[in-house]
C-alpha cells in the first residue's frame, strides 16, 4: 500500500487548519513561531511539513497546496533540504549536541534563497536550559526563518515559550473514527475504548496491543485497582511486581499512569448510577468500579482521581517512577480507608 503523503493526511485529519495555514502564506502573513499541540495521530508533524512544503513549493496547485512532485518538495519528503531544519528526541529527550546544533543554525542565514524553516518535535521532552535557548531566537529570529515547535501536551512546556509562541490546538481524533480503525486492525472490543484514551494514533495503539503488552496491563492495573477498592495493602506490593515491569521505557511509563487514571475515571463516570460496559475503559471490573464509587463521597473521588493525574507531572519533574506508584498507592489506600 502506497504510503500516505504528509499533504493528504493533514488533508484527511486536519482541513480546516491546513486552509487557514496556506491561506496565511499565500498572504505573507505567517509568524515566526508557533507551537502546534497534538497528541500522536492527530497529523502535527504532517502540518508542520506540509507548511514546510508550501514555503519551498515550485508548483504550487491550484487549490494553493503544495504540489509534493517539484525538486525542492522532493527534497523536504526527503529530509534533504539544506533550509528544513528538523529535531527529534534522541532517545528519551533532546540531547545537548542537538541543541547546540539548533542554535548554531538559528544564528545562520538560508543556505539557499532567503527561507529557513525549523521543526522541533516533542519540545516537552527538552531539558529546561534547552527550552531556554529557543527564547531567544524567538524573541530575536534571524532573516526570513520560521520555527514550528511540536508537542503532545503543552501544559509541559514553559511558560515563556508559550507566550512568545502561536499555540495551535489541533483537533483530536473522532473517537468513532478511532475506535473503527482499531476494530479494522484487530483490537479486541474490551481493549478498544481504553486505546482509545491512550492514543489517537493508530500505528502507536498496535505497538501498544503488540505481543498482548495491553493485555497484560489491562489485567495488572485492575488487579491493583480491585486491591485499592478493598483497602488492602497488598495494592503496594503490585507496585513493585506487577506495575513497575510493565514500563520497559520513558514512554510505557507514562502509558501506565494514564491507565491508572482510567480506571479511576471509570468510577467517577459510576457516581451518578451504573453506565453501559462499552463506555468503561475496564469493563472487566466494572462492579469493583461502582461499588467504590457508591463507597466514597463525590469530593474523595475527585480526590483520588486527581492524585492520578499529578503523576504525570511527577514523571515529567524526573521522579522515581516506581516511587511515584508507591506513593500513589499509599494516598488511594488512605483515602478508601477513611
Amino acid at each position: 500500500m502506497t504510503e500516505e503523503s504528509p499533504i493528504t493526511t493533514v488533508q484527511r485529519l486536519q482541513p480546516q487548519l491546513l486552509t487557514h495555514f496556506m491561506h496565511l502564506i499565500q498572504a505573507g502573513d505567517l509568524s515566526h513561531a508557533y507551537l502546534f499541540n497534538g497528541m500522536d495521530g492527530t497529523g502535527r508533524q504532517a502540518l508542520a511539513e506540509t507548511v514546510a512544503l508550501r514555503l519551498f513549493c515550485q508548483n504550487v496547485t491550484a487549490d494553493g497546496l503544495p504540489c509534493g512532485q517539484c525538486a525542492e518538495c522532493r527534497r523536504i519528503l526527503a529530509g534533504d533540504h539544506p533550509d528544513v531544519i528538523r529535531v527529534v528526541p534522541d532517545g528519551q529527550r533532546i540531547k545537548v549536541d542537538q541543541v547546540r546544533y539548533l542554535k548554531a543554525e538559528f544564528t545562520k542565514s538560508a543556505v539557499e534563497g532567503n527561507q529557513k524553516i525549523f521543526i522541533v518535535d516533542q519540545i516537552e521532552r527538552m531539558t529546561t536550559g534547552a527550552a531556554n535557548s529557543l527564547l531567544k531566537f524567538i524573541e530575536e529570529p534571524v532573516g526570513n526563518t520560521v520555527a514550528l515547535l511540536l508537542t503532545t501536551n503543552k501544559n509541559l512546556i514553559l511558560p515563556t515559550i508559550l507566550s512568545r509562541t502561536q499555540i495551535v490546538d489541533l483537533l483530536p481524533v473522532a473517537p468513532k473514527e478511532l475506535a473503527s480503525a482499531l476494530a479494522d486492525v484487530g483490537v479486541a472490543p474490551s481493549q478498544q475504548t481504553l486505546l482509545t484514551t491512550l492514543t489517537e494514533s493508530i500505528a502507536a495503539a498496535k505497538d501498544l496491543v503488540a505481543d498482548d503488552w495491553l493485555a497484560t496491563a489491562q489485567k495488572r492495573v485492575e488487579h491493583w485497582f480491585s486491591a485499592c477498592c478493598q483497602a488492602d495493602e497488598r495494592a503496594f506490593v503490585r507496585v513493585q511486581t506487577e506495575l513497575v515491569p510493565l514500563a520497559t521505557n520513558r514512554d510505557r511509563q507514562g502509558i501506565v499512569l494514564d491507565m491508572l487514571v482510567e480506571v479511576w475515571h471509570d468510577a467517577l463516570l459510576q457516581q451518578a448510577g451504573p453506565v453501559a460496559k462499552e463506555t468503561l475503559s475496564y469493563p472487566q471490573v466494572a462492579t469493583q468500579s461502582q461499588q467504590i464509587a457508591q463507597q466514597l463521597s463525590v469530593d474523595r473521588l475527585v480526590a483520588v482521581v486527581t492524585l492520578t493525574l499529578n503523576t504525570r507531572q511527577q514523571l515529567a519533574g524526573n521522579l522515581n517512577f516506581q516511587a511515584i506508584l508507591e506513593t500513589l498507592t499509599l494516598q488511594i489506600l488512605a483515602q478508601v480507608a477513611r
